[in-house]
C-alpha cells in the first residue's frame, strides 16, 4: 500500500495495466530464455508473438502467454513480419494457437 496525499491515508495499489503486464512478461521471457535470438543465436532484445495479435486478437490471453513468444534479434524479427502475411504461415500459426490453448 502507498500513502495517499490526503490525511496520510493508505491508498490501494494500482491494478496492473495490460501494457505493464506485457512489459513484465517480456522481461520474464528474456530473463528465462536468455537474450539470444531463438532463430540465429545472436544477441537479441526483441520478443515476437508466434501467433500475431492480428490473428489472436489484442484482447486474447495469447498476447500474454510466454509460450506464444520467442526471443528474436532485429534482423530475424524484420524477416518474420512479411512471413505472417502468407496463408501458409497463418495456417501454421493458427494450428499452434490450438496447441497453446491447452
Amino acid at each position: 500500500m502507498t500513502r495517499s496525499r490526503r490525511k496520510g491515508e493508505m491508498a490501494e495499489p494500482r491494478a496492473e495495466t495490460p501494457q505493464s503486464r506485457y512489459r513484465r512478461i517480456v522481461r520474464e521471457v528474456l530473463d528465462a530464455r536468455g537474450r539470444f535470438c531463438e532463430c540465429c543465436g545472436v544477441p537479441a532484445r526483441h520478443v515476437h508473438h508466434i501467433i500475431p495479435c492480428s490473428i489472436s486478437g489484442i484482447a486474447s490471453e495469447l498476447v500474454f502467454d510466454p509460450a506464444n513468444l520467442i526471443v528474436i534479434c532485429n534482423d530475424c524479427h524484420m524477416l518474420m513480419h512479411p512471413l505472417i502475411r502468407r496463408p501458409s504461415w497463418t495456417k501454421a500459426a493458427k494450428g499452434r494457437g490450438i496447441a497453446l490453448n491447452r
